[in-house]
C-alpha cells in the first residue's frame, strides 16, 4: 500500500517537473506559434514552489526522487534568481540615476488627480533620467503636466508622444525626461490599434549615445466583472465556464499582440549601433518570452541589485514583477528600488555607473 502511494505521488511531481520545464520554454516560445505555453510562464513561482515542495517531500524520506526536481529548479536557476532574490546589495557611490514609473493616467479616471505625488518624489530624488508610462498632460503647452514634472525633477530635455488613438482625454502617451541632451527621438509603430507603445530617445551621457526605450506593452485588460469574478468564483458552474472562457480568449489575443509589440521593438533593436536601455512596462513576468526576447544581452537592475520578489504590479490580480530597467553590461548596478505613488504599479529606481 505504502510503495503505491509513493508511486501515486511521484506520478504528480513527474506531472509537476514537465509544467517547470514547460515554464521554462514559455521563454524561447513566442505565443504566436503556441499561445498556451505563455500561461505556464506566468505560473512560475507556483510550479516553482510545488516542486520545491517535493524535493524536501522526498529527501526527508532520503529518497533518491528529491533528485528529479532537485535538477529541474537547477537547471532554471536563472529564472529562480529573475523571480526572487535573497539578498540585496548597495553602495553608496554616485552614479547614474534611472527611474521608471507607470502613472496609471494619475488617477485621473478614477476621479482623482494625483500627479503630485510624482513632483514631491521627484524633488527630493532627482533622478537623470525617468520613464514614465500612462502619463496624461493636461493643462497648456506651458503650464501642464509635462512641464510641472520637468520643472520638479529639474530635467534640461524630454521627449513626449501622444498616442493618436482619440479615446482620452487630455494628451495620452508615453514620456522621456533626461538631464543628458536628447540627440534624436522616434517611434516604433505597432501595426494594431492598441492603447500601447514604445518610443525611443538617443541621449548623451559622457560622450557616449545611447538609445532610452520606453516601453509599454499590451495588457490584459481585465475589468470590473473580470475581477469580482476572480475574487468571488460564482458556484453556477455554466456561468463559471462562461466567465473563464471569456478570460481565457482576452489573454491569448493579449499575448499574440504582446509577441507582435515585442518583435517590432526587437527589429528595431537591431538596427542600433550603439548602446541602448529597454525600460518600461512589459505586462508580463520576468518568466516569459517578452521578458526573455527584450533583455537579451542586458542586465536587469533588480536581478542584479533587488530583493525578495520585487513585485512592481500592486493591483488586484496576482502582485508581480512587471516594471523593469533593462541596461547595458558596461555599466555596474550600485543599488535598487522601489516607491510607491498613487498608482497600481511602483515606481522603479536603479543607480548605474561606467566599469572602471
Amino acid at each position: 500500500m505504502i510503495k503505491f502511494l509513493k508511486k501515486f505521488v511521484f506520478s504528480f511531481n513527474v506531472i509537476a517537473i514537465i509544467l517547470l520545464i514547460g515554464a521554462y520554454a514559455s521563454t524561447l516560445i513566442s505565443p504566436e506559434i503556441f499561445w498556451p505555453i505563455a500561461f505556464l510562464g506566468l505560473a512560475f513561482p507556483f510550479i516553482a514552489l510545488i516542486n520545491i515542495f517535493f524535493v524536501f517531500l522526498w529527501a526527508i524520506q532520503i529518497n533518491y526522487r528529491c533528485l528529479y526536481s532537485f535538477i529541474a529548479l537547477a537547471i532554471g536557476w536563472q529564472f529562480i534568481i529573475q523571480t526572487f532574490k535573497i539578498k540585496s546589495t548597495e553602495s553608496t557611490e554616485k552614479g547614474i540615476k534611472i527611474e521608471n514609473f507607470n502613472a496609471g493616467l494619475f488617477g485621473y479616471f478614477q476621479n482623482q488627480w494625483q500627479s503630485q505625488q510624482l513632483i514631491n518624489h521627484l524633488e527630493n530624488n532627482k533622478p537623470d533620467i525617468l520613464c514614465v508610462q500612462e502619463f496624461l498632460n493636461l493643462g497648456s503647452a506651458t503650464n501642464g503636466t509635462l512641464d510641472s514634472i520637468q520643472k520638479a525633477g529639474n530635467f534640461k530635455y524630454y521627449h513626449f508622444e501622444k498616442l493618436k488613438d482619440g479615446r482620452k482625454k487630455g494628451q495620452y502617451g508615453l514620456a522621456i525626461f533626461s538631464n543628458y541632451e536628447i540627440k534624436e527621438t522616434g517611434l516604433v509603430h505597432f501595426d494594431q490599434i492598441t492603447g500601447n507603445m514604445c518610443i525611443y530617445a538617443d541621449i548623451e551621457i559622457d560622450s557616449i549615445i545611447s538609445r532610452i526605450y520606453n516601453v509599454h506593452l499590451q495588457s490584459f485588460r481585465f475589468n470590473k466583472k473580470d475581477f469580482a469574478f476572480i475574487k468571488d468564483i460564482p458556484e453556477d458552474n455554466k456561468i463559471r465556464l462562461e466567465q473563464s472562457k471569456s478570460m481565457i480568449e482576452r489573454m491569448k489575443n493579449t499575448y499574440l499582440k504582446r509577441a507582435e509589440q515585442v518583435n517590432f521593438i526587437k527589429k528595431n533593436i537591431r538596427s542600433v549601433k550603439t548602446p541602448y536601455f529597454v525600460i518600461g512596462d512589459f505586462n508580463d513576468p520576468s518568466v516569459s518570452y517578452a521578458y526573455a526576447t527584450l533583455s537579451k544581452n542586458l542586465k536587469d537592475a533588480f536581478t542584479e541589485n533587488g530583493k525578495g520578489f520585487g513585485k512592481t504590479y500592486i493591483g488586484l490580480m496576482p502582485n508581480f514583477r512587471i516594471d523593469y530597467i533593462l541596461y547595458p553590461k558596461q555599466y555596474v548596478g550600485l543599488n535598487y528600488s522601489t516607491y510607491n505613488l498613487a498608482s497600481d504599479h511602483k515606481l522603479i529606481q536603479t543607480i548605474i555607473k561606467l566599469k572602471p
